[in-house]
């Protein structure tokens, strides 16, 4: 109320809308219709009661009637009153419309419902916001246990100017019509769709309203488009409006198009994590589908289930509605492929995009069948993300040569541990036409900057003497080179020893109590937004492995953590259990390899690496998890745990320093304190 009395601008967005929450601000909502030139501005998602509903029309279809009828009630002194208001919430509302003091607008996504919940307050000179989980609603205002934020940039610092900057710039976006998910209607266009609707799945969606309109436009009857639409949308890709490619920070996006038609449509994108990557995929997938002008289906092959999620989330924003096979029962993909398969039959422009996890397409005969059929008119696309993970036999004993065009993408595309699958592979997919390394992202802008610090952890006596008996071991078994990352066995008794050799010095006990130093140190209410990561390794010493071990200790300090492994990965709620990390639910994950690939969590800006391998991909990714861009981060912090053996001197004590500290060398190149006083540098010339 305070806010409403001072502002002369003040917006709403809310999933759920009730008429009764005027009653709850009367005396700030009647100050601001009075003092203001501009009307209140709220955006709501079709659930509202059947009542308010019934207002709006009222107010959209006979305002001067509305007029008429409610002045009396309602104004006193030719004011809104704020008692009457209370009193009257529905002819209030009907009023605010007919008196064009209230602007709503409807909001239908491409899935589910709009459901933010916000409330910004301009003055003339500064915007206020206020967001978090409550609705515009009696309840939500009162009753309810909610959460809001309240960001007020004038006193709060950088960061809450940016995220206010945020949520204002995602208001003018969604109020004009520009969202690439969602469809915004003016009241008399949304009307149609509004009423309680029982549940989420019945929520009105931007299909319903084309496939309302065309059935309007059959009939003689079509109405006025909304706003910014000039016509029904094909089923096509479509390059979402303002997105620079070509210019600004990933204008390199455009260089690596370039280079995969120069290439005829088959090649690989050694692109960086955080450089785009995706969006460049879907770029040259928009781009074949324009010169081809035909049917054409895409696949995108993903190595995990959240990032066929997150693939999912991109393709909407280019206007398509991807189809998750992995997600449907056998008999159901069966019948969803026949439903593909006729919609590209008719010759028609139209694209139809797959997403489906490598297992899926080496295991489902029905979705190779689907490919393999397809008419000679339909050009196919594939893309393969984390393309490294697709050089195994299963793959590629049975490539599917039905693709005119091919492209791969990774940060890392050679198998370090397998040449030739790394030459069948880009044999396949092509070879790599485009190279953007982290440091490039880094420069760029696209990621951010990063601090590193080593900690130095001793090796136990116990710990020494097995990795002195597994390197016996080795050199019995014919194995006399150094495991310097690259080496390439196919002995597998050799390839258990490294392994096992490999774990040793993964799982040193030291590394437990160094990360609880740190921990204490920085202080257990302090930490936030933070991935721990462990070694996915079987034990070597002990039966407890690390991730339990980490759990545990976390337990201990009171910190709130989570596991995140390929167990969570495959259930249904693991992107909501990021969001929720995203959110500060959680001030920990702790991982093994499951996050190593393509997830995006931005808002992590402190890893701590207890398990770091040989193998150079996982040190690209691994960075590169935590030096995504989010509003308010400026500088992204990685702990590393440095293993030193008894004897730095002994032969085996030198293999061990020269591997961790080619890691090490690899971190410090690319950090901003390379040479601070606490920085890298500080230890590695120790062990020069």
């Amino acid at each position: 109320m305070p806010a409403m009395n001072v502002s002369t601008s003040v917006r709403i967005g809310a999933g759920f809308f009730s008429s009764h929450c005027l009653a709850q601000i009367a005396p700030g909502l009647a100050s601001f219709i009075a003092s203001s030139s501009k009307p209140l501005e709220l955006l709501v998602s079709p659930e509202i009661s059947a009542e308010d509903r019934d207002a709006i029309d009222r107010g959209v279809s006979n305002p001067v009637g509305v007029i008429e009828q409610t002045a009396t009630r309602l104004l006193a002194d030719a004011q809104l009153s704020p008692s009457a208001l209370v009193r009257h919430t529905l002819d209030c509302l009907s009023y605010l419309v007919a008196s064009d003091r209230l602007e709503l607008r409807f909001v239908l996504m491409q899935r589910g419902m709009y459901h933010k919940k916000m409330w910004l307050f301009y003055d003339g000179n500064a915007w206020g916001a206020v967001h978090g989980s409550g609705n515009a609603t009696t309840r939500g205002l009162l009753v309810n246990g909610e959460q809001m934020t309240v960001d007020r940039p004038w006193m709060d610092g950088q960061s809450v100017t940016k995220r206010v900057e945020l949520l204002v710039s995602q208001w003018d976006r969604q109020w004009n019509n520009e969202n690439p998910n969602s469809l915004t209607l003016l009241a008399p266009q949304g009307l149609r769709f509004a009423g309680r609707h029982g549940n989420e799945m019945q929520v009105p969606t931007v299909r319903d309203f084309w496939d309302a309109w065309r059935a309007d436009h059959e009939a003689g009857l079509e109405p006025d488009l909304p706003p910014n639409y000039r016509s029904a949308p094909a089923h096509v890709l479509q390059i979402p409006a303002g997105m620079e490619w070509r210019t600004g920070p990933f204008r390199h996006q455009g260089r690596a198009v370039d280079a995969y038609f120069e290439a005829n449509g088959r090649g690989v994108l050694e692109i960086a994590t955080g450089g785009g990557k995706t969006r460049t995929a879907l770029i040259c997938a928009t781009e074949t589908q324009e010169r081809h002008q035909g049917p054409m289906l895409l696949l995108i092959l993903v190595p995990s289930t959240p990032l066929m999620t997150q693939w999912a989330d991109d393709l909407r924003e280019f206007g398509i509605e991807p189809l998750l096979p992995s997600k449907w029962s056998p008999d159901s993909r069966r019948v969803r492929f026949e439903e593909v398969r006729a919609g590209l039959a008719g010759g028609e422009r139209r694209t139809e995009v797959l997403i489906a996890t490598n297992q899926l397409f080496a295991q489902d005969e029905s979705l190779r069948a689907l490919i393999d059929e397809l008419a000679a008119d339909t050009a196919t696309m594939l893309v393969g993300d984390e393309m490294h993970n697709l050089g195994t036999p299963t793959f590629l004993n049975n490539l599917p040569e039905r693709f005119d065009t091919r492209l791969g993408l990774s940060a890392t595309p050679v198998r370090q541990y397998d040449p030739d699958g790394t030459d069948k592979l880009f044999d396949f997919f092509g070879q790599p036409v485009f190279d953007f390394s982290l440091a490039d992202a880094i420069a760029a802008g696209c990621l951010t900057r990063y601090r590193y610090f080593l900690h130095e952890v001793r090796l136990a006596d116990d710990e020494m003497n097995k990795y002195t008996e597994l390197c016996e071991e080795l050199k019995a078994a014919g194995f006399r080179l150094e495991d310097d990352g690259r080496t390439v066995v196919s002995n597998p008794k050799i390839e258990r020893l490294l392994r096992e050799r490999r774990a040793v010095l993964e799982q040193a006990s030291g590394k437990i109590d160094q990360l609880e130093l740190l921990l204490q140190e920085h202080g257990a209410s302090n930490v936030q937004r933070t991935l721990i990561y462990t070694s996915a390794k079987p034990t070597i010493l002990g039966s407890t492995r690390q991730i339990e071990e980490v759990n545990e200790l976390l337990s201990r300090l009171g910190i709130i953590s989570h596991q995140f492994t390929n167990a969570e990965t495959s259930r249904a709620d693991a992107k909501k259990l990021l969001d929720r990390f995203g959110q500060g639910d959680y001030q920990v994950l702790t991982a093994m390899k499951v996050l190593d690939e393509g997830i995006d969590i931005p808002q992590t800006d402190t890893a701590y690496l207890l398990a770091s391998s040989t193998v150079y991909r996982e040190w690209v990714q691994r960075r590169g998890r935590i030096l995504r861009k989010a509003p308010g981060k400026e500088v992204a912090t990685l702990h590393d745990f440095l293993v030193i053996p008894p004897d730095p001197g002994s032969d085996h004590g030198k293999a061990i320093l020269r591997g961790e500290l080619r890691r090490a060398e690899e971190f410090a190149s690319l950090a901003v304190n390379e040479w601070s006083n606490d920085g890298p540098r500080q230890i590695l010339s120790k062990y020069d």
